[in-house]
């Protein structure tokens, strides 16, 4: 029976303090530490191996990627562009290269290089290729330019499952839409839903009547947001161009749909508008009125208790960084992306706010009890937040949010709230790359850490930005 991933990393370390000068049991280290989910932890393994073993393409990669983990992403790059004269396959190293440096920050020199890399001979929906597109896309789109949009759609053939209708069409850049009944599957995470379902209001406007599908825990606050369209629960699609099942299909073919459309088409057809919308993606969530009614008698109670403060929704932790099972990647970047409950304090416990805010926890109360909880006055939505249409209603009772990059954060600043999000250097495409304004969504003011890590300055901005409020 082989060993388990906790096992074979044991034996690894194990066969390394017996030959020290030797790369092979450091190689099988980092392949352990993947094994187990802390590729992370892989750097000093991997540069012992370089020092060891200078032109090894697998040292190279692991010491790359432990730093793109831990948020060294122009060291990551670095390493890259010093290790470029090994035997590396070029749409290999391009891609690599331009996701790092576009990470890094370096966005024009990113984009150039993974052009680059989108010329090699490799076929179009070569998995290497297919990742150059995702992030050329989201350089793209970091700088404000809807073009990425054509890039981005090439997930549908990469790390996005979908939908796929086959007894329709798929749309094919139609700017008139009248009579066409356009099914609309969804796809990624929740934040991504709450942004680009903003663009049917385009689609509507082009005429089409719309269905369109979306995950169960988000059903609710999507149909009360979206009346003029039919909206349909289902599981979300993991394969790529998964057949519509047998929970979905008979209202797909009760809507009779003429064409389909993915969640990632949407933002395509406004995408060569000019002038181009403002914003690109218009606010419109709303709450389901049960959940409204309740939310306007709790926010009365509350203004009542505390007059004359401003309400102020606090969302500070992403949940994925304390899930151990998660693949490093997702968590590690919840982790660069989450504020310690320590310098969220250092507004809580102002006492510049102490008679002019008052905070409110949009936490989950389980996602707290893991996150902690911050010293100060900071009330909660005593309805309880039990779904997202609960955290939407509350939100509609509050004059302002703080929120990390998570998606409370689109949820709130497509509820057309006024929604400082706080992100370190990379951060997503969708909050621009330098601009304390999102390129996207009206509602997001940007504040932004200028070191990764360093949430100092982005407190004093937050400070100043609730102030001026």
């Amino acid at each position: 029976m082989s060993p388990n991933p906790e096992q074979r990393l044991i034996q690894s370390f194990v066969a390394h303090t017996r030959q020290p000068a030797a790369a092979q049991p450091l190689a099988q280290i980092c392949e352990a530490l993947i094994g187990v989910r802390r590729d992370e932890q892989m750097l000093p393994w991997a540069e012992k191996g370089l020092a060891l073993d200078p032109r090894s393409r697998n040292f190279v990669h692991a010491r790359a990627r432990s730093l793109r983990l831990l948020g060294h992403h122009a060291q990551a790059a670095q390493t890259w562009i010093d290790y470029a004269g090994l035997d590396w396959a070029p749409l290999f190293y391009l891609g690599r290269l331009g996701r790092d440096l576009y990470l890094g920050g370096d966005v024009d020199l990113a984009i150039a290089v993974l052009n680059q890399a989108l010329e090699q001979p490799e076929d179009d929906t070569h998995p290497d290729k297919l990742r150059a597109r995702k992030w050329l896309a989201e350089a793209m789109l970091s700088k404000g330019d809807a073009n990425g949009f054509t890039h981005w759609i090439w997930r549908n053939c990469g790390d996005s499952g979908s939908y796929r209708h086959s007894e329709v069409p798929m749309w094919q850049g139609q700017r008139d839409l009248h009579g066409q009944r356009v099914l609309v599957t969804h796809q990624m995470g929740y934040g991504d839903q709450f942004m680009l379902f903003g663009s049917l209001r385009h689609w509507r406007a082009a005429g089409a009547e719309i269905m369109v599908t979306c995950d169960v825990a988000i059903h609710s606050l999507i149909e009360a947001s979206l009346p003029d369209c039919r909206v349909v629960a289902c599981a979300r699609p993991l394969e790529l161009f998964a057949r519509c099942g047998d929970d979905l299909l008979p209202a797909v073919r009760e809507f009779a749909p003429t064409m389909q459309a993915t969640l990632l088409h949407l933002p395509m057809l406004a995408m060569r508008d000019a002038p181009r919308p403002a914003p690109y993606f218009p606010a419109f969530l709303r709450a389901p009125a049960t959940q409204r009614e309740r939310a306007t008698q709790w926010a009365q109670t509350l203004r009542a208790q505390q007059p004359g403060k401003k309400l102020v929704g606090l969302f500070w932790d992403c949940v994925q960084r304390h899930e151990p099972a998660m693949r490093s990647k997702e968590r590690s970047w919840a982790g660069l992306r989450s504020l310690p409950v320590e310098i969220l304090e250092r507004l809580t416990l102002d006492p510049q706010f102490a008679n002019s805010v008052q905070f409110v926890s949009l936490h989950h109360p389980l996602a707290e009890v893991k996150s902690g909880s911050p010293r100060g006055k900071v009330a909660y939505y005593t309805p309880g937040i039990a779904s997202f249409a609960d955290t939407a209603a509350c939100i509609e009772q509050l004059d302002a949010v703080l929120s990390v990059d998570a998606g409370i954060a689109n949820l709130a600043a497509m509820s057309g709230k006024p929604t400082a999000v706080l992100v370190n250097p990379t951060g997503e495409w969708r909050w621009g790359r330098h601009s304390t304004r999102s390129p996207w969504m009206e509602s997001a003011h940007v504040l932004r850490q200028t070191k990764m890590g360093d949430w100092n300055g982005v407190m004093e901005l937050a400070a100043n930005w609730l102030a001026q409020r």
